[in-house]
């Protein structure tokens, strides 16, 4: 996991896992010449933007050949896998949930959530400039350190860890998600008499009477 800036605009100091928007180079024509991915070609770029988003944040390149280290921008990566003969191996994602932003919030996002196996072995660094002290954390570990006060862990990414942390391993992870349809969750905000906010899930009370 990583932290975000604190001076970011949008979940500023929030830990959360490596990832950022689509460039248009993760939809370029010939993309499928760095990317391997054997499913539905609408998900190309949303698979090449998650690998991308990886080496660029914390250094992991993901491909088809093995995991390597590397860093640089988008169209810089590209070009070193297309001028290497290397290939992003999209295949070993496994796609598990679609979050979409609460309607009434100035930035919104669509955001689409992946697993990933990697060596234990493989090594991270941050850019420095979105994102800082990459860790390694179990599922339990993140959690604790979120009820703790010691990280702030948004809702997408906490549901994504209590996920995890519902697995007996890894490999439990990945089997179920590979089963599982992703599904798409979009919460709703409520305030409350004293105008606090509250953020509520579709199976929470009060979600389908919330206003849109």
């Amino acid at each position: 996991m990583v932290r975000r800036a604190r001076e970011a605009t949008f979940m500023g100091g929030a830990h959360v896992f490596p990832g950022g928007a689509l460039d248009p180079d993760d939809s370029a024509s010939g993309i499928g010449a760095v990317v391997r991915w054997s499913g539905d070609p609408a998900e190309t770029a949303w698979r090449a933007a998650a690998l991308r988003e990886l080496a660029e944040e914390v250094g992991i390149v993901v491909a088809v050949d093995g995991v390597r280290h590397s860093a640089g921008s988008a169209g810089t990566l590209y070009r070193r896998l297309e001028a290497t003969g290397a290939r992003l191996d999209a295949d070993a994602l496994v796609y598990v949930g679609n979050w979409v932003t609460p309607r009434g919030l100035p930035k919104r996002f669509d955001t689409r959530f992946y697993l990933l196996e990697v060596p234990a072995d493989a090594v991270v660094r941050s850019d420095r400039t979105e994102v800082f002290d990459p860790v390694w954390a179990t599922p339990r570990q993140a959690l604790t350190a979120a009820a703790a006060g010691e990280w702030m862990v948004e809702v997408p990414t906490r549901a994504h860890l209590e996920m995890l942390a519902a697995a007996t391993d890894l490999d439990a992870a990945l089997d179920s998600a590979r089963r599982s349809v992703p599904t798409r969750t979009e919460p709703r905000l409520v305030r409350d008499s004293d105008g606090a906010w509250t953020v509520l899930l579709p199976a929470d009370p009060g979600f389908d009477g919330a206003a849109l």
